[in-house]
Formats: structure tokens, C-alpha cells, sequence
């Protein structure tokens, strides 16, 4: 054999490894990528079903503060028209008393009825009776 047919053959040769080999890197490199469009695809999944839980408890926090909010207008409410009676209750003692004002402290109250919260539990000392008259 001559010295150009064995070179001929040795680059045939070096050419079908660099073929074979450039193959399998291809075949390397479309695994590669096939996995990693399936880590992006399960990424995808894995953030819309967090997303999906987020917007439920935001949706579930948004309807408790709407219902604090309505709870709280109410409280709110309430107090000043508690504020408005302990006012004119104030007003009437000052009255009550003759002090000109309209102000009295609490203290001084003797009415059981101005302070229903100091109230005397009723005595036995009276009979009840049930029933009509015989």
C-alpha cells in the first residue's frame, strides 16, 4: 500500500471518529435541552399552583378584612352613641344634683337605677306571692 492510500485512509478514519463523536455531542446536547424544558415545564407548574393558593388566601384575607372593617364601623358606631348617653346621663346627675353644670362624678350617685351594675340583690325578707287570691 502506498503512503497516500494509508493517509487517505487514516484521515477516512479521523473522520469517522469526528463524525461519531459530534454525533453523540448532538445527541448529548438535545437530551440536555429536553431536560431542561422539562425542569422549566414542572417549574411552570410548580408556580401556578403556588400562585393558585396565594390568590385563594389573599381572596379568604381580603373577605375577613371587609368583614372586620364592617365590624369595625359597627363598633364604632356604638361607641359614640355610648359616648352620647354617658353624656346626657352625666348631664341629668349634674341636673340631679343642682350643681349647675350638668356634671357630676359617678361617686356620688345614690340612685340604684343611674348605676344598674351596684345593684342589691333582693332581700327574702318579703314573701312572694304566686297565684291568685283565695
Amino acid at each position: 500500500m502506498s503512503s497516500k492510500g494509508y493517509n487517505s485512509l487514516k484521515v477516512d478514519e479521523k473522520k469517522m471518529k469526528r463524525m461519531i463523536s459530534n454525533r453523540e455531542s448532538a445527541r448529548r446536547s438535545r437530551m440536555k435541552k429536553e431536560q431542561h424544558m422539562k425542569d422549566l415545564n414542572d417549574q411552570i407548574f410548580y408556580f401556578t399552583r403556588k400562585r393558585d393558593e396565594l390568590l385563594v388566601k389573599i381572596e379568604g384575607t381580603e373577605k375577613a378584612n371587609a368583614a372586620m372593617e364592617i365590624e369595625n364601623m359597627v363598633l364604632r358606631s356604638q361607641k359614640q352613641e355610648l359616648e352620647k348617653r354617658l353624656e346626657y346621663a352625666n348631664y341629668v346627675c349634674g341636673w340631679y344634683e343642682g350643681d349647675g353644670d350638668g356634671h357630676v362624678s359617678m361617686g356620688v350617685v345614690q340612685e340604684p337605677w343611674l348605676r344598674p351594675w351596684e345593684q342589691k340583690q333582693p332581700s327574702n325578707s318579703m314573701p312572694v306571692m304566686v297565684g291568685g287570691m283565695c
